[in-house]
């Protein structure tokens, strides 16, 4: 039975309205679409970024992988093998990225928190610990990894978003010997906007610092070729290590993979134990993102009519008067500041048939409530004209 006193705690959450995260009940999903409750309604709580989660190359590649594979391995790499399409992958997304190699985990997550375990583990045999610099509105993944090895962390400073001269000062002020780190997200996934990554690199260089980039966002979206932030912004080849995802613009399934320099990824594959001690995405699922890649290399159409749809989206709400973060990225929120409003403004989206989740605290600060849209390439003007005709007014 569960103790008294964590039946008690659990009511308590259930109570509070800040813990309420009632999931959509979906009945069968489309390029772009939902169905729910019998209803079809415009998806844009969806990272499905190119829309290839429903392409018919993706899918077909994923079929014959499991008809090749079966549903999965039954067992982590270590144990049961790797299949020679887990090595391909693995070698693709390095060269896509920019790194030298790469290794394919559960799920960014996991990447993340592998990181800085694999760090940890170095940082032992070294006999030293580590001092990392992380941004304050970094992935909870991020977060949740560099909290699980504070043991080995002689030194977190946390800078406030984008505060380069903060982080400046923080890294001059901090003469220890120990390592340095500098983590962040390439595309932060409740604002949309990108990290400073040219300025960051040269950070880096000047304190001989590792910097490790988290493009779960980007891989795929930002960039004249899809190949993420580092393209974006002129520095691929120049980020030590870039984790990402397979769940977002490469297929929309799920894993994670971690790209770098050959030691690091030998110390990962040896002490990572979300790599050691759990199934690696399974073959349909690895087949599914190698297709993705095989079209962002020779077919940049979803791309652009990406671009096409955010502009038309990010001009509209423009338009109309609404808060947003400036950018290009497919992620546009739309800021209405108080929790309440933004669950109502929510629901009536929902009964214009637009789907568009609403982000309040703890998952955004206080105040800062607000509509994550997310354009895809499934989406279509008309699509797109419907969401913009359905959202609230400025309040000003």
């Amino acid at each position: 039975m569960i103790p008294v006193a964590l039946a008690d705690a659990a009511v308590m959450l259930a109570a509070d309205p800040d813990a309420d995260r009632t999931e959509l009940p979906v009945q069968a999903m489309a390029p772009g679409e939902l169905r729910s409750h019998d209803r079809r309604m415009i998806n844009m709580a969806s990272s499905d970024y190119l829309g290839l989660a429903r392409d018919a190359r993706v899918i077909a590649a994923a079929h014959a992988a499991l008809d090749t594979w079966g549903l999965g391995t039954a067992a982590t790499r270590i144990l049961s093998g790797t299949t020679t399409l887990h090595r391909e992958l693995e070698q693709r997304l390095a060269a896509w990225v920019g790194c030298e190699t790469a290794v394919l985990h559960g799920s960014c997550w996991t990447a993340n928190a592998a990181v800085f375990g694999a760090l940890a583990a170095l940082a032992r045999q070294a006999q030293t610990t580590v001092a990392v610099f992380s941004d304050r509105l970094n992935h909870a993944s991020i977060i949740d990894g560099i909290r699980a090895q504070r043991h080995a962390i002689a030194h977190l400073g946390l800078f406030d978003h984008d505060d380069l001269d903060g982080l400046r000062r923080q890294l001059a002020e901090h003469t220890d010997t120990a390592p340095k780190v500098i983590v962040t997200d390439g595309v932060f996934s409740m604002e949309g906007d990108q990290a400073p990554l040219h300025i960051l690199t040269e950070l880096a260089d000047q304190h001989g610092a590792l910097l490790v980039v988290d493009d779960s966002h980007g891989t795929g979206v930002i960039g004249p070729t899809g190949r993420g932030t580092p393209e974006a912004q002129d520095v691929v080849g120049r980020i030590d290590v870039v984790t990402g995802t397979l769940g977002k613009a490469l297929g929309g399934a799920i894993g994670g993979f971690v790209a770098g320099p050959e030691p690091l990824t030998t110390a990962l594959r040896a002490s990572s134990r979300p790599y050691v001690f759990s199934n690696n995405p399974p073959a349909a699922v690895v087949a599914g993102a190698l297709a993705a890649l095989d079209i962002l290399e020779t077919d940049l159409e979803p791309l652009r009519i990406l671009r096409a749809r955010v502009a038309q989206l990010r001009t509209g709400v423009a338009r109309l008067g609404l808060d947003t973060y400036p950018g290009d990225h497919p992620i546009v929120p739309v800021i209405l500041g108080d929790d309440a409003r933004t669950h109502a403004a929510s629901e009536r989206l929902a009964d214009a048939g637009v789907f568009a989740t609403a982000l309040t605290f703890p998952i955004v600060p206080r105040q800062q409530a607000r509509l994550r849209l997310q354009v895809s390439a499934a989406h279509s003007e008309d699509a797109i004209d419907h969401v913009l005709e359905t959202l609230p007014q400025p309040t000003r």
